[in-house]
């Protein structure tokens, strides 16, 4: 009878010898070999020169390159291994065959003169590439021809400049790019030719779906419009810093059906963010996330805020936290009616913001929120019940609370009348041995309240 272990052998496969595996690469054809390459860094791409004669130039032609200098990096060279990058940069881009290249990624930890970054890119540029990535740690400029060169580029698919104040100018009001699908700017300065006239931007970009933009600054331009149809995806993070010198005003996508829209700010919204068409924003997700500032918010932010509410008055989700102050000057009347609105998420929050938010959401199902300042109990009793507390708002939680009086009272108002409630759930900031009693009383107040629900689950967690 055969053993377990002989019938193992049976299935696995064969230890092939070095020449049986040569056998099999040179049986793959040269375009799939080049492709295979392309994927590797760029640096090891160019050893396999060394394995035959028939390596040698194999290299030439793959169609990506990606370029780190970190891998040229040697401490014991005066040099730290500089100069070894920049005759490899120069060497790859003189002697790839490929006119068009599907991709190049360039990233620099180390300063280098800008003219050779700029002719690097420009030539990259020129040659005609789909994906573009640059990624650099120091101050560098795009030069007129580099600035040219870019806006020019006819065949770009996805650009993503990861830079350090770098300068981009600006010589006209319309700008096309008929491939761009993924967009991401980081740490761009852009500025328009006074020459050009007006200080009105239009961006052209019918397939593009992701736009990400980090601390990017517009000078000498107020209003830039996107016309991104078939965009589903915005990210916009902006710090006060990137803000001093940045004159834009308005922001407007014309986009059919947005599915996020994020923003990240320093304690307030950079600019007035529009929508061409509000039903865009249809099922979409608005994402506000906000730094705690210290002292007075300008009033400019309270306005963006309700604008850019309004604006996206359809989405299905929405997520507002981290500027209690904002949230706080808020005007209630001045809230647009969340129809669609299923999924409510809230940093800390005053109770009349969060009533006024719940009588503006009537089909909302789930409500996440951190804590209540500023807390009228004559809200509670004045205020008409929200119709989604009696209709469809199932899950309530309560996160990172401190303190218990204002979420007990909140919670006794929820529990009376949510009607469909099935789940409530209470997530504790960590209060020390001695707050453990008051916990204990919290519980056994919560469960002495009315209930206008048959059934629902209560949950306690601990940070």
């Amino acid at each position: 009878m055969e053993s377990p272990a002989s019938r193992r052998a049976k299935l696995l496969p064969k230890k092939q010898n070095k020449s049986e595996v040569e056998g099999t690469v040179r049986k793959l054809p040269e375009p799939l070999i080049s492709r295979i390459l392309s994927f590797l860094p760029t640096k090891d791409a160019v050893r396999t020169c060394v394995l035959s004669k028939k390596w040698v130039y194999r290299w030439t032609f793959i169609t990506k390159l990606h370029l780190d200098d970190s891998v040229f990096f040697y401490p014991k060279k005066k040099t730290g291994g500089k100069q070894h990058f920049v005759n490899f940069v120069y060497r790859a881009l003189l002697l790839t065959k490929i006119s068009t290249l599907d991709g190049f990624s360039l990233v620099i930890a180390n300063k280098y003169d800008a003219s050779l970054v700029n002719t690097w890119i420009c030539c990259i540029l020129n040659r005609g590439v789909k994906n573009l990535r640059v990624n650099s740690h120091s101050e560098i400029s795009f030069s007129a021809l580099t600035s040219h060169s870019l806006f020019n580029s006819k065949l770009l698919e996805e650009l993503m400049l990861e830079m350090c104040c770098c300068g981009i100018k600006v010589t006209t009001t319309f700008v096309h790019f008929g491939h761009l699908k993924i967009l991401k700017l980081s740490g761009i300065v852009f500025s328009l030719e006074p020459s050009i006239g007006p200080e009105f931007l239009t961006l052209s970009l019918p397939v593009l779906k992701e736009f990400v933009t980090v601390n990017c600054t517009w000078l000498s331009a107020k209003v830039i419009t996107l016309k991104v149809p078939l965009l589903e995806r915005v990210i916009i993070e902006q710090d006060a810093k990137s803000l001093s010198h940045d004159t834009l005003r308005d922001i407007t996508f014309s986009a059919l059906h947005l599915r996020e829209f994020t923003y990240y700010g320093d304690g307030c919204i950079s600019h007035y963010f529009a929508l061409l068409d509000g039903s865009s924003a249809y099922n979409a997700s608005l994402n506000v996330i906000l730094k705690q500032c210290e002292g007075n918010i300008d009033l400019k932010t309270v306005f963006r805020a309700c604008h850019l509410l309004e604006q996206f008055s359809q989405v299905k989700n929405l997520k507002f936290e981290g500027s209690m102050v904002l949230l706080t000057l808020l005007e209630v009347t001045n809230l647009p009616l969340f129809g669609m609105l299923t999924h409510l998420e809230l940093g800390l929050v005053t109770c009349e913001v969060l009533l006024g938010l719940l009588l503006r959401s009537p089909v909302l199902e789930t409500l996440v929120f951190k804590g209540v300042s500023k807390f009228q109990n004559e809200l509670l009793n004045s205020t008409a019940v929200p119709r989604c507390l009696t209709s469809s708002l199932q899950v309530v939680k309560f996160e990172k609370l401190h303190g218990f009086e204002h979420e007990l009272c909140l919670a006794k108002f929820m529990m009376e009348n949510g009607l469909v409630l099935q789940r409530m759930s209470f997530s504790l900031a960590y209060q020390g041995l001695g707050k453990s009693k008051a916990i204990e009383e919290f519980k056994k107040k919560l469960f002495s309240f009315k209930k206008g629900f048959s059934f629902a689950i209560v949950e306690f967690s601990y940070d």
